[in-house]
């Protein structure tokens, strides 16, 4: 014999005090959390739904609880159901890796984006972590990463030094993450989502399970390769006959002939011997018509010899 729903208005998180099997019934949108469901899950007629975990067949019992009225969205924790679990009527289910220790079942949707992805870390890990809506969080020196699920969360992380894990659930989230020399791997389950970083990092998208998802990594300046500009070998030359050396940015390459990487930033490195006069060359001697070329991956300019706040400790230990 089932219990009589339980009637809420509004939001609704499962925490784990509902006798399984839990139903969730006409709820708005639905947010699955990694290891919230000790059982199978089953999602009934959704209209979209996201899914890092891979769907198949589950059979469920009859509900001891069943959650319904006028629901906003619905959330499960870490343990938020302790047997198998079934949502209905929802408008947007995202099922987070590893949401259920069991099978997933997905019925009569309207529309499935899926991937199999493995498990996240444990939330408490990251250096931010945000659930629900519309929340804020900043990290600077970062040691793992960002993980949000919801909706309409605003990210920053600062002083990215070391590789970061970046998995973002639900939609319209937005995270910039700016630093030097590290490696961000982004995992999307949703839509609308951006992830930004910074011109001195590096992104690979683990998974993009959705749809108008973007991960923007802003270019190199090109500026920064440039140790002296023409204009400034011409002033210092000064008067009479000089040898020079500048950098101007390449054109029309997007892959470096040196190293061979792709690029966003070359520049070439030209010579020139000429005669000046007041830092204007009247008479010229030599001057380079092949000159060399270097990008961010290559070029010593790139490289970032200062060490962060936490390497300066480990260094002085």
């Amino acid at each position: 014999m089932t219990n009589q729903p339980e009637t809420y208005d509004g939001d609704v998180t499962l925490t784990g005090h509902e006798d399984a099997p839990v139903a969730l019934r006409d709820p708005e949108d639905v947010f699955l959390r990694t290891d919230s469901v000790d059982g199978d899950l089953e999602v009934r007629n959704a209209e979209y739904v996201f899914s890092h975990q891979p769907t198949g067949e589950a059979t469920l019992g009859d509900p001891e609880t069943v959650v319904s009225g006028d629901l906003g969205d619905g959330y499960a924790d870490p343990d938020g159901v302790t047997g198998d679990a079934v949502v209905e009527g929802a408008e947007d289910v995202f099922v987070a890796a590893g949401t259920a220790s069991g099978d997933l079942a997905v019925v009569a949707p309207e529309n499935v984006y899926s991937d199999e992805v493995q498990a996240p870390r444990d939330a408490d890990d990251y250096d931010v972590s945000l659930t629900g809506w519309k929340q804020s969080g900043r990290a600077s020196d970062p040691d793992t990463g960002v993980r949000v699920s919801g909706a309409h969360h605003d990210v920053t992380v600062e002083k990215a030094r070391t590789d970061l894990d970046v998995y973002v659930v639900g939609h319209d989230h937005d995270i910039e993450i700016t630093g030097r020399g590290a490696s961000v791997s982004v995992s999307l389950l949703g839509y609308d989502n951006t992830v930004t970083l910074g011109p001195y990092l590096s992104g690979e998208v683990v998974a993009d399970t959705g749809f108008d998802n973007e991960v923007v990594e802003q270019p190199y300046p090109v500026e920064e390769l440039i140790e002296t500009s023409k204009d400034e070998a011409f002033d210092r030359a000064g008067f009479g006959r000089r040898k020079v050396t500048y950098q101007v940015p390449a054109e029309g390459d997007d892959w470096c002939p040196n190293c061979g990487e792709p690029a966003d930033a070359i520049v070439a490195r030209h010579q020139m011997e000429a005669f000046f006069v007041f830092g204007y060359p009247l008479k010229t001697y030599d001057q380079s018509t092949n000159p060399a070329k270097e990008c961010e991956h290559c070029s010593r300019s790139a490289f970032d010899a200062s060490l962060s706040e936490r390497e300066r400790k480990d260094v002085l230990k």
